[in-house]
């Protein structure tokens, strides 16, 4: 076969744009500081690249999860040792007035002590906001987990009896304040049920109005629902507990400390000094249920640090592996293209020396 200067020429195009071509692609990859920018270039490679990446923004994501789950149980964790330890002095409190109480002014210091620490109990849920969020409120988290009240009533005065009121909320025990209304009155008892019902108070009313707005707190205005976060593939961490489980005894099986804490007051109110000894007992219930939830509150926090310590061992095997398929070893890749513009160089050079030649030069 006849080597003609044509054949020649088209071999030593050939092999030059074959060398044009390696270095682009090496100019490519250092500029770029990757080895693959497209999947024609090694499909297999990239798409195993593109499955790290999938699984990295999965990791990352349950990361981000794990994170914003512990700032919410750290929340709660603080709250549910605050409600722990204004339990503990209402529980002694209580003690105290088991032996009963002689002195009047002394009885009324301790009522107003319990009403006290029944706002701060109610309070210290409406604090803990993350962002624009109530903690406690479970769905409802855009609304105070215990806001206050108002109803309307008629009041009389130097009468300890309240007409017109909706008393579906009420139980006895529960304080009660407003225009006409003595401070520390609390409902001593329901006379009448139901919307447009009657209440009576522990102090007589000091004015007479008509239709006057009354307030009360201990409404818990949130959801029970729990709020999981996802930490892994399908599984998921509860990270709130709601106000209505803390103080209001919505689990079946738990006590609703206000209403324990409003029968205190009544008891107290009334000298029942076997009640006195009954609600004792009832705070230490509350008391052992509020300690098992700080305790419960801390084995979730646990579980999701471990959680967060296995995404992230995970995460950075994940980019590894990623960074071992996708990037370039910028050392080699420099030396290679040096190699290569020298022996394209040559390459050059060997050529222009050739493709003058014709067939007559072969035969001389």
């Amino acid at each position: 076969m006849r080597i003609t200067s044509k054949i020649s020429a088209d071999n030593a195009i050939y092999s030059i744009n074959l060398g044009r071509e390696r270095m682009d692609r090496l100019n490519e990859m250092i500029t770029t500081q990757q080895r693959i920018n497209s999947p024609s270039q090694d499909p297999v490679a990239a798409k195993k690249i593109l499955d790290l990446e999938t699984q990295i923004k999965s990791t990352d994501q349950y990361i981000s999860n794990i994170k914003n789950g512990t700032l919410w149980l750290d929340m709660v964790g603080n709250t549910v040792e605050g409600v722990l330890s204004s339990a503990m002095e209402v529980k002694s409190i209580a003690a105290q007035a088991v032996g009963g109480i002689k002195d009047p002014v002394k009885k009324n210091e301790m009522l107003t002590s319990l009403q006290l620490y029944r706002d701060q109990l109610l309070d210290i849920p409406n604090t803990a906001v993350v962002g624009d969020q109530y903690v406690f409120s479970g769905y409802n988290s855009n609304v105070r987990p215990f806001p206050i009240t108002k109803v309307t009533a008629d009041t009389t005065l130097g009468s300890n009896v309240i007409n017109n009121i909706d008393t579906t909320n009420f139980t006895p025990g529960m304080p009660i304040s407003g225009p006409g209304i003595p401070g520390n009155s609390i409902v001593t008892a329901i006379t009448t049920a139901g919307p447009g019902g009657a209440v009576t108070i522990s102090n007589a009313a000091i004015a007479s109005a008509t239709g006057v707005s009354l307030s009360f707190k201990g409404l818990f205005a949130g959801t029970d629902d729990p709020l999981n976060v996802e930490i892994s593939g399908g599984l998921e961490v509860n990270v709130n507990v709601t106000g209505g489980t803390l103080l209001r005894g919505t689990t079946p099986g738990s006590m609703d400390m206000i209403k324990t804490l409003d029968q205190l007051m009544l008891n107290i109110t009334n000298d029942n000094l076997a009640g006195v000894a009954t609600s004792v007992t009832e705070l230490d219930q509350v008391t052992k249920e509020i300690m098992n939830t700080v305790s419960d509150v801390g084995m979730r926090k646990a579980r999701l640090e471990n959680a967060l310590n296995a995404q992230d061992r995970k995460n950075n095997v994940l980019k590894t592996v990623r960074s071992g398929l996708q990037e370039v070893d910028m050392a080699k890749a420099a030396t290679d293209l040096t190699n290569m513009k020298t022996a394209f160089e040559a390459a050059l050079a060997a050529t222009a020396k050739i493709t003058p030649l014709s067939l007559l030069d072969y035969l001389r």
